[in-house]
């Protein structure tokens, strides 16, 4: 095994859909799970695909995520309220994206709160596949605490991640994908499991408060926030879209699982919007064209907007296939023997 074997996405994806299938989740969910995972890792956060399912499917086994969720939709007084019924992130999540793009084809705008939920990882790549659709969306999830200024005593708030995608004429949809951290705590996770040294200045304080290059202590302090106090008021919105709006469970998970859990009670704020409602895809796509095309004559010849590297980074893998990371695919090994469904895919090469 080497750190930069690749594999066929695929065959990983097949893969994975199985694993998860052997521990008792429904074909559809463990599909669609493996599916939007692998897809995470074809756009090159590798940080945030296939690295998450032993974390998920120690979830299923303690019973924090359900296996067997059977989700609900209700559509009242405007607001598509949809309820996860605890089950893996990337399945629910990209269902209640369906519902939404598919109602707001008819209403022009569609508003749904997600909750009792999973992790749902890159959240990314859900408002993409409603860009893919044609639709303007915008998708953000509250999160346990993990973060904190510099000299608080504990994790303050979550890291509450926010995206947003729309599709560009004639390119790859525009995808902005951030946590209100400087990085997500998944840099950390993935540091640690690479047994690295040090994380870089800037990312973390340690249960002092004081900021710590040290990947262990940071875990044991919290994320901080982008531009200082500007971070943690996008947190604060974030928390009262996807938290304060949807009767969240998310603080009463953590309570009972850990401050840092991902357990199926992660609430979420989407809204979607179709630009032919608006003002007709045509000049919806002309105008979005034109400050493109500013954007950039002023940024320069190699410039490129939020979604173009990870669509070239996706047609790449799909063709030379994904790099696994020695320390996932020594994971993925472990996980494969433990569970009857052997890791047995040749690297390509």
């Amino acid at each position: 095994m080497t750190a930069n074997a690749r594999y066929a996405h695929d065959e990983l994806e097949t893969w994975v859909a199985a694993i998860f299938a052997s521990a008792g989740v429904t074909g559809e969910h463990a599909s669609e799970t493996a599916r939007v995972l692998v897809r995470t890792n074809l756009r090159g956060i590798d940080t945030h695909g296939v690295s998450r399912v032993s974390g998920y499917l120690q979830k299923i086994r303690t019973g924090e995520v359900n296996a067997r969720a059977v989700p609900k939709a209700d559509f009242s007084d405007g607001i598509l309220r949809f309820d996860g019924d605890g089950g893996l992130g990337q399945a629910v999540a990209m269902q209640a994206v369906r519902l939404a793009v598919g109602r707001a084809k008819e209403t022009s705008a569609t508003i749904c709160t997600i909750r009792e939920s999973g992790h749902l990882a890159a959240i990314g790549q859900f408002v993409l596949e409603a860009a893919e659709a044609g639709m303007v969306a915008v998708l953000c999830q509250e999160t346990p605490p993990l973060m904190a200024l510099e000299s608080s005593s504990r994790p303050a708030i979550g890291n509450n991640p926010i995206a947003f995608a729309f599709p560009v004429a004639g390119g790859a949809p525009l995808v902005f994908d951030m946590a209100t951290s400087v990085v997500a705590r998944g840099n950390v996770l993935q540091a640690i499991a690479d047994k690295a040294a040090h994380i870089p200045a800037g990312w973390a304080i340690g249960s002092d408060g004081r900021p710590t290059t040290d990947p262990a202590e940071a875990l044991k302090g919290a994320m901080l926030p982008i531009a200082g106090h500007k971070g943690v008021g996008l947190a604060m919105l974030v928390q009262v879209l996807a938290g304060s709006l949807t009767g969240s469970l998310t603080a009463a998970s953590a309570a009972t699982h850990g401050a840092m859990s991902s357990a199926g009670n992660i609430s979420a704020f989407l809204l979607v919007l179709n630009p032919e409602r608006f003002v007709g895809r045509g000049a919806f796509d002309a105008h979005v064209a034109d400050w493109l095309r500013t954007y950039k004559d002023a940024s320069g010849p190699d410039s490129r907007y939020p979604g173009e590297r990870a669509a070239l980074c996706e047609a790449e893998r799909r063709e030379s296939g994904i790099p696994i990371a020695r320390s996932t695919l020594s994971e993925l090994v472990t996980i494969g023997k433990t569970s009857g469904v052997p890791f047995d895919l040749r690297p390509l090469g």
